[in-house]
Protein backbone atom coordinates (compact mmCIF):
# COMPACT_ATOMS: atom_id res chain seq x y z
CA UNK A 1 0.00 0.00 0.00
CA UNK A 2 1.61 3.40 -0.98
CA UNK A 3 1.98 6.18 1.00
CA UNK A 4 -0.32 8.43 -1.19
CA UNK A 5 -3.02 5.38 -0.93
CA UNK A 6 -2.58 5.79 2.62
CA UNK A 7 -3.57 9.30 2.80
CA UNK A 8 -6.16 9.17 0.40
CA UNK A 9 -7.80 6.30 2.68
CA UNK A 10 -7.39 8.63 5.69
CA UNK A 11 -8.94 11.36 4.46
CA UNK A 12 -12.03 9.08 3.02
CA UNK A 13 -12.61 7.48 6.70
CA UNK A 14 -12.47 10.86 7.62
CA UNK A 15 -14.98 12.50 5.86
CA UNK A 16 -17.15 9.42 6.09
CA UNK A 17 -16.88 9.22 10.04
CA UNK A 18 -17.87 13.11 9.55
CA UNK A 19 -20.89 12.33 7.34
CA UNK A 20 -21.85 9.77 9.91
CA UNK A 21 -21.56 12.20 13.16
CA UNK A 22 -23.77 14.97 11.50
CA UNK A 23 -26.85 12.53 10.30
CA UNK A 24 -26.69 11.49 13.97
CA UNK A 25 -26.77 14.68 15.26
CA UNK A 26 -29.44 15.81 13.14
CA UNK A 27 -31.89 12.85 13.31
CA UNK A 28 -31.19 13.64 17.49
CA UNK A 29 -32.49 16.62 16.75
CA UNK A 30 -35.20 16.26 14.50
CA UNK A 31 -36.44 13.63 16.93
CA UNK A 32 -36.27 15.84 20.35
CA UNK A 33 -37.71 19.01 18.36
CA UNK A 34 -39.93 20.83 20.62
CA UNK A 35 -42.31 22.97 18.06
CA UNK A 36 -44.02 26.26 19.45
CA UNK A 37 -47.43 27.03 18.60
CA UNK A 38 -50.59 29.19 19.69
CA UNK A 39 -53.17 27.44 20.92
CA UNK A 40 -55.15 27.96 17.23
CA UNK A 41 -52.20 26.72 15.19
CA UNK A 42 -51.87 23.37 17.31
CA UNK A 43 -55.63 22.60 17.37
CA UNK A 44 -54.98 23.11 13.54
CA UNK A 45 -52.72 20.69 12.62
CA UNK A 46 -52.98 16.77 12.30
CA UNK A 47 -50.41 13.96 13.01
CA UNK A 48 -48.49 15.75 16.16
CA UNK A 49 -50.41 13.61 18.76
CA UNK A 50 -47.75 12.02 21.06
CA UNK A 51 -45.13 14.77 19.60
CA UNK A 52 -43.31 16.78 22.00
CA UNK A 53 -45.43 20.06 21.40
CA UNK A 54 -44.43 23.82 23.05
CA UNK A 55 -47.19 25.95 23.13
CA UNK A 56 -47.82 29.95 24.38
CA UNK A 57 -51.03 31.61 25.32
CA UNK A 58 -52.44 32.95 28.28
CA UNK A 59 -54.42 31.31 31.30
CA UNK A 60 -57.81 31.30 30.97
CA UNK A 61 -59.36 32.70 33.74
CA UNK A 62 -61.26 30.51 36.76
CA UNK A 63 -59.87 27.55 34.26
CA UNK A 64 -57.35 26.51 37.05
CA UNK A 65 -58.32 23.64 38.93
CA UNK A 66 -56.49 21.39 41.36
CA UNK A 67 -56.42 17.94 42.32
CA UNK A 68 -57.41 17.66 46.22
CA UNK A 69 -55.68 14.36 47.02
CA UNK A 70 -52.46 16.05 45.36
CA UNK A 71 -52.32 19.44 45.09
CA UNK A 72 -49.21 19.78 43.14
CA UNK A 73 -51.71 18.05 40.26
CA UNK A 74 -53.60 20.40 38.49
CA UNK A 75 -55.16 21.23 35.29
CA UNK A 76 -55.83 24.63 33.63
CA UNK A 77 -56.60 26.27 30.20
CA UNK A 78 -54.12 27.64 27.77
CA UNK A 79 -56.03 30.32 25.41
CA UNK A 80 -55.41 32.51 22.47
CA UNK A 81 -58.89 33.94 22.73
CA UNK A 82 -59.83 31.46 19.31
CA UNK A 83 -59.19 28.16 20.79
CA UNK A 84 -58.45 26.47 24.08
CA UNK A 85 -55.92 24.10 24.80
CA UNK A 86 -56.13 21.95 28.35
CA UNK A 87 -53.05 21.57 30.19
CA UNK A 88 -52.55 18.44 32.72
CA UNK A 89 -49.69 19.14 35.02
CA UNK A 90 -47.64 17.73 38.03
CA UNK A 91 -44.91 19.76 39.85
CA UNK A 92 -44.38 23.41 41.12
CA UNK A 93 -45.85 25.96 39.51
CA UNK A 94 -43.84 29.32 38.65
CA UNK A 95 -43.96 32.20 41.06
CA UNK A 96 -45.29 34.58 38.29
CA UNK A 97 -48.24 32.03 37.14
CA UNK A 98 -51.18 33.43 37.09
CA UNK A 99 -54.55 33.47 35.14
CA UNK A 100 -55.34 36.07 32.72
CA UNK A 101 -51.37 35.70 32.18
CA UNK A 102 -48.60 34.54 29.52
CA UNK A 103 -46.82 31.17 29.53
CA UNK A 104 -45.39 28.64 27.86
CA UNK A 105 -45.98 25.23 27.85
CA UNK A 106 -43.49 22.25 27.10
CA UNK A 107 -45.20 18.60 26.83
CA UNK A 108 -46.89 15.57 25.00
CA UNK A 109 -49.56 16.59 23.02
CA UNK A 110 -51.91 13.65 23.79
CA UNK A 111 -55.23 15.19 22.25
CA UNK A 112 -55.89 17.22 19.57
CA UNK A 113 -56.67 19.84 22.40
CA UNK A 114 -54.82 18.32 25.53
CA UNK A 115 -51.50 18.25 26.52
CA UNK A 116 -49.59 16.56 29.44
CA UNK A 117 -47.09 19.81 30.58
CA UNK A 118 -43.93 18.03 31.50
CA UNK A 119 -42.56 22.46 32.38
CA UNK A 120 -44.49 25.46 32.51
CA UNK A 121 -42.50 28.73 32.22
CA UNK A 122 -44.39 31.80 33.32
CA UNK A 123 -43.94 34.87 31.22
CA UNK A 124 -42.52 37.60 33.14
CA UNK A 125 -40.33 35.72 35.84
CA UNK A 126 -36.95 36.27 33.58
CA UNK A 127 -35.17 34.61 36.24
CA UNK A 128 -36.94 31.74 35.35
CA UNK A 129 -38.20 31.38 32.01
CA UNK A 130 -34.67 29.77 29.42
CA UNK A 131 -32.83 32.12 27.36
CA UNK A 132 -33.64 30.22 24.47
CA UNK A 133 -37.67 30.46 24.70
CA UNK A 134 -37.32 34.38 25.68
CA UNK A 135 -35.48 34.55 22.41
CA UNK A 136 -37.61 32.55 20.42
CA UNK A 137 -40.88 34.52 21.47
CA UNK A 138 -39.14 37.86 20.89
CA UNK A 139 -37.66 36.87 17.40
CA UNK A 140 -41.46 35.42 16.43
CA UNK A 141 -43.11 38.68 18.04
CA UNK A 142 -45.36 36.61 19.99
CA UNK A 143 -46.40 38.51 22.63
CA UNK A 144 -47.54 41.36 20.55
CA UNK A 145 -50.30 39.30 19.74
CA UNK A 146 -53.28 41.10 21.07
CA UNK A 147 -54.72 39.36 24.26
CA UNK A 148 -55.12 42.00 26.71
CA UNK A 149 -57.95 44.08 25.62
CA UNK A 150 -59.10 46.34 29.17
CA UNK A 151 -56.63 48.85 30.72
CA UNK A 152 -55.69 46.39 34.04
CA UNK A 153 -56.04 48.61 37.20
CA UNK A 154 -53.38 50.75 38.12
CA UNK A 155 -52.13 53.37 40.75
CA UNK A 156 -48.83 55.07 40.14
CA UNK A 157 -47.19 58.04 41.82
CA UNK A 158 -45.61 60.54 39.19
CA UNK A 159 -41.38 60.59 39.32
CA UNK A 160 -41.47 64.25 39.09
CA UNK A 161 -44.55 64.75 42.10
CA UNK A 162 -44.76 62.69 45.01
CA UNK A 163 -48.26 63.84 45.54
CA UNK A 164 -49.92 63.30 42.49
CA UNK A 165 -50.74 59.61 41.34
CA UNK A 166 -52.12 58.10 37.69
CA UNK A 167 -54.93 55.05 37.71
CA UNK A 168 -56.76 53.21 34.70
CA UNK A 169 -59.96 55.35 35.41
CA UNK A 170 -58.36 58.69 34.27
CA UNK A 171 -57.32 57.23 30.95
CA UNK A 172 -60.40 55.38 30.22
CA UNK A 173 -61.76 57.88 28.10
CA UNK A 174 -58.48 59.05 26.15
CA UNK A 175 -56.51 57.77 23.58
CA UNK A 176 -53.13 57.22 25.21
CA UNK A 177 -49.81 55.78 24.44
CA UNK A 178 -48.03 54.05 26.87
CA UNK A 179 -44.38 53.49 27.07
CA UNK A 180 -42.72 51.52 29.53
CA UNK A 181 -39.02 52.56 29.93
CA UNK A 182 -35.85 52.41 32.10
CA UNK A 183 -32.53 54.86 31.79
CA UNK A 184 -30.69 51.46 32.08
CA UNK A 185 -32.50 49.68 29.02
CA UNK A 186 -30.31 50.42 25.48
CA UNK A 187 -33.45 49.81 23.42
CA UNK A 188 -35.12 52.27 25.37
CA UNK A 189 -32.61 55.34 24.31
CA UNK A 190 -32.64 53.92 20.93
CA UNK A 191 -36.79 54.44 20.13
CA UNK A 192 -36.56 57.56 22.63
CA UNK A 193 -36.08 60.06 19.75
CA UNK A 194 -39.27 58.65 17.73
CA UNK A 195 -41.24 58.87 21.07
CA UNK A 196 -40.37 63.03 20.97
CA UNK A 197 -41.10 62.81 17.79
CA UNK A 198 -44.70 61.87 17.59
CA UNK A 199 -45.35 64.35 21.03
CA UNK A 200 -44.24 66.98 18.51
CA UNK A 201 -46.75 66.00 15.77
CA UNK A 202 -49.56 65.51 18.38
CA UNK A 203 -48.33 67.98 21.05
CA UNK A 204 -52.24 67.12 22.81
CA UNK A 205 -51.82 63.35 22.84
CA UNK A 206 -51.59 61.77 26.05
CA UNK A 207 -48.21 59.91 26.07
CA UNK A 208 -47.29 58.15 29.31
CA UNK A 209 -44.11 56.67 30.03
CA UNK A 210 -43.54 54.05 32.79
CA UNK A 211 -40.48 53.83 34.69
CA UNK A 212 -40.13 50.26 35.00
CA UNK A 213 -37.26 49.00 38.05
CA UNK A 214 -35.37 52.16 38.06
CA UNK A 215 -33.98 54.34 40.07
CA UNK A 216 -35.87 58.03 40.68
CA UNK A 217 -32.01 59.69 40.03
CA UNK A 218 -31.48 57.52 36.79
CA UNK A 219 -35.09 57.75 35.65
CA UNK A 220 -35.19 62.24 35.97
CA UNK A 221 -31.03 62.25 34.58
CA UNK A 222 -32.25 60.47 31.72
CA UNK A 223 -35.40 62.84 31.00
CA UNK A 224 -33.80 65.64 31.12
CA UNK A 225 -30.83 64.61 29.14
CA UNK A 226 -32.78 63.42 26.19
CA UNK A 227 -35.97 64.84 26.47
CA UNK A 228 -39.71 63.99 28.38
CA UNK A 229 -42.07 63.27 25.71
CA UNK A 230 -44.50 62.57 28.61
CA UNK A 231 -47.74 63.89 30.09
CA UNK A 232 -47.43 61.80 33.16
CA UNK A 233 -44.29 59.37 34.05
CA UNK A 234 -45.26 56.69 36.60
CA UNK A 235 -43.06 55.10 38.92
CA UNK A 236 -42.80 50.98 38.66
CA UNK A 237 -40.15 50.27 40.86
CA UNK A 238 -40.55 47.07 41.65
CA UNK A 239 -42.38 46.26 38.47
CA UNK A 240 -46.27 45.62 39.51
CA UNK A 241 -47.70 48.15 37.23
CA UNK A 242 -45.92 46.14 34.22
CA UNK A 243 -46.96 42.97 35.51
CA UNK A 244 -50.42 44.01 35.42
CA UNK A 245 -50.27 44.53 31.87
CA UNK A 246 -48.04 42.02 30.88
CA UNK A 247 -44.61 43.59 30.07
CA UNK A 248 -41.93 41.20 28.98
CA UNK A 249 -38.97 42.84 28.21
CA UNK A 250 -37.90 46.74 27.63
CA UNK A 251 -39.39 48.66 25.81
CA UNK A 252 -42.81 47.72 25.62
CA UNK A 253 -45.18 50.15 24.09
CA UNK A 254 -49.12 49.69 24.30
CA UNK A 255 -51.77 52.45 22.52
CA UNK A 256 -55.38 52.66 24.03
CA UNK A 257 -58.65 53.73 22.60
CA UNK A 258 -60.95 55.87 24.21
CA UNK A 259 -63.16 53.42 25.74
CA UNK A 260 -60.81 51.95 28.04
CA UNK A 261 -59.76 49.21 25.85
CA UNK A 262 -56.03 48.02 24.84
CA UNK A 263 -55.73 47.88 20.95
CA UNK A 264 -52.45 47.60 20.16
CA UNK A 265 -49.23 46.49 21.68
CA UNK A 266 -45.37 46.24 20.61
CA UNK A 267 -42.45 44.52 22.34
CA UNK A 268 -39.42 45.86 21.45
CA UNK A 269 -38.03 49.29 20.91
CA UNK A 270 -40.55 51.03 17.97
CA UNK A 271 -39.74 51.80 14.63
CA UNK A 272 -40.48 53.83 12.15
CA UNK A 273 -42.69 51.38 10.13
CA UNK A 274 -44.40 50.39 13.46
CA UNK A 275 -45.42 53.83 13.53
CA UNK A 276 -47.11 54.41 10.63
CA UNK A 277 -48.34 51.51 10.03
CA UNK A 278 -50.07 50.70 13.48
CA UNK A 279 -49.66 53.74 15.83
CA UNK A 280 -50.44 56.65 13.81
CA UNK A 281 -53.82 55.46 11.57
CA UNK A 282 -55.28 54.88 15.23
CA UNK A 283 -54.56 58.39 16.81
Amino acid sequence: MTLRFQRVLIIFLSIFFLICAVTLMLNNFNSNIVFFFTPSELIELENKINEKIRIGGYVKEKSVKRNHNNLNKLTFIVTDNKNDIIIDYEGILPDMFREKQGVVIEGMLIKTNQISATKVFAKHDENYMPASIKKQLKDSNYWNNNYLTEIPNFNAKSLFDENKYLSNEEIENQISIINFFASWCVPCKAEHSLIMEIKRKFPKLNIIGVNYKDTKDDATNFLSENGNPYTFVAIDSNGDIGFEFGVFGLPETYLTNNKGKIIYKYAGPLTKKVIQKEILPNL
